[in-house]
């Protein structure tokens, strides 16, 4: 008997096993992981139509909690879409879900028209997407961007991933099929109807962001999956509105980071942990026949600390917090389930250089521009002590150009910062920081922490026009914690 059939003939379905107190202690980190229900993973359909509607829904999850929901073509999450590099793609969006909305491709390089700048929002009706995939393999996803509303937008439902293939990547002969499992993380809160609602109080808005008490992985709470004693490769997207996550298993087992934002890493790292902020992707490797007992690897985010800046602003940081656990706690994301056998497919032999990647270096660079994030009274975050304005151009750069851009930030929390529209290699962290396993690679999204520099380059190849950078945590993003960059 399935758990399913189990909890309806129990009555379980509607009882103790499920109360929301009991699922709300799984981000203690003192919980007995063992002890918790799960259920079963669910995996994103792949996108097999040429239109993604966006069209609201009294949503039921796990049998007891309830959204209400915006969704693309009626599930959560969003369809996958995969795609080949040099194909064309083309998709039809419609907006059904009562408010403005535009659809933004994370990590695309695309004209200004495609990457869904908050200008170009519809109230209804469709807007027209066709562009050609001229990038690497990788990890990519497409959510709404339109200003003042995408964080709700995005707790409600509307993200998806964007996975594109291509030669290179496909002669490594990585984990496929049943063996490839994309992962979108993200919290929520559940009041104690269990009902999962979005009312961020001001502290949240401008100070931490709005962090849940509640872990979905792929729309599912507290999810196990079945796999097989061999290699599997996860692709994982941080999709929370701000809450950021320390990848590991709860045993301490190593896995290869592989990927990152723009695809394969120069080499194979292999890690015991790995932060991950909104907005940013890895691909693991996990190699579930070695260093798992009792046949069970659980995957947590694991502690670790956000440094303090200091002053009346990082205390006032501190105080001013939501209601789910702060920043840097440790809880359960969820569990694999280790079948007995594996199956005969060849193993993944890594090769020592995974990919063939021209960084440009400092020297290329013609300019460097200081990126100042800062909190100020009365105002909220701002980038180089401005809100966002929706035509104003902020910065200006030269088609073909490489530049050094140096974030700082002033403030007493942490800003996960994305460029549109290019890949960018990150130099380096101030207190000479070693960098993230990811930032070997390139890279769309950034983690500064309180107090640090870090610096990137980048070349601006993409077509001429106005796009946008911004904090991504949703709640500073739409609080204006965004500015335009125009490509001329």
């Amino acid at each position: 008997m399935d758990r399913k059939t189990f909890l309806k003939y129990t009555g379980a379905s509607t009882g103790f096993l499920l109360a929301p107190s009991v699922i709300t202690s799984c981000m203690n980190a003192g919980t007995n992981y063992s002890d918790i229900y799960r259920y079963p993973l669910q995996l994103p359909d792949t996108l097999n139509s040429d239109k993604l509607r966006a069209s609201r829904s009294n949503l039921t999850i796990a049998e007891q909690y309830t959204l209400n929901s915006f969704q693309f073509n009626g599930i959560l999450p969003g369809p996958t879409v995969r795609i080949k590099r040099g194909e064309r793609f083309q998709v039809q969006f419609h907006n059904d879900i009562g408010q403005e909305s535009i659809i933004h491709w994370h990590g695309m390089i695309v004209p200004p028209d495609m990457d869904g700048h908050p200008k170009d929002v519809i109230s209804e009706g469709s807007y027209s997407y066709d562009f050609t995939i001229n990038q690497r393999a990788g990890t990519y996803w497409y959510h709404p961007h339109p200003h003042k509303i995408t964080g709700p937008q995005v707790y409600r439902g509307l993200a998806g991933f964007f996975i594109v293939a291509d030669d290179e990547e496909q002669a490594l002969n990585l984990p496929s099929g049943d063996y490839e499992l994309p992962l979108v993380i993200q919290d929520r809160k559940i009041d104690d109807s269990g009902n999962i609602y979005y009312d961020p109080s001001m502290p949240e808005r401008m100070m931490t962001g709005y962090l849940g008490d509640h872990i979905l992985v792929n729309g599912v709470p507290n999810p196990y999956h079945e796999v097989q004693p061999r290699p599997y490769r996860l692709r994982l997207l941080n999709g929370s509105n701000a809450r950021i996550y320390n990848i590991a298993f709860r045993n301490g087992q190593s896995f290869t980071v592989i990927g990152s934002d723009g695809g394969l890493l120069p080499q194979p790292v292999e890690t015991t942990e790995l932060l991950l902020a909104p907005g940013e992707r890895a691909d693991i490797l996990v190699d579930f026949s070695n260093g798992f007992s009792e046949k069970s690897a659980e995957l947590i985010s694991k502690t670790f600390s956000v440094p303090s800046n200091g002053g009346m602003m990082g205390n006032m940081s501190q105080m001013m917090g939501g209601g789910g656990p702060e920043q840097g706690s440790e809880f359960p994301l969820m569990e694999f389930q280790i079948g007995n056998e594996a199956d005969s497919s060849t193993p993944v032999n890594l090769p020592r250089q995974l990919s063939e990647i021209n960084f440009p270096t400092e020297d290329d660079a013609v300019r460097t521009r200081r990126i100042e994030l800062n909190m100020e009274m009365m105002t909220g975050h701002t980038i180089n002590g401005r809100l966002f304005e929706m035509l104003r151009v902020d910065e200006e750069v030269t088609q073909g150009d490489t530049e050094i851009w140096e974030f700082i930030n002033n403030s007493a929390v942490p800003h996960p910062m994305h460029i549109h529209v290019v890949q960018f290699k990150v130099l380096s962290r101030s207190g000479n920081r070693d960098l993230i396993p990811t930032e070997t690679g390139w890279k769309d999204t950034v983690l500064v922490m309180p107090g640090e520099r870090v610096r990137v380059i980048m070349r601006f190849n993409a077509p001429k026009g106005l796009y946008v950078f911004h904090c991504h945590n949703l709640e500073h993003e739409d609080a204006g914690m965004m500015a335009n960059l125009e490509i001329t």
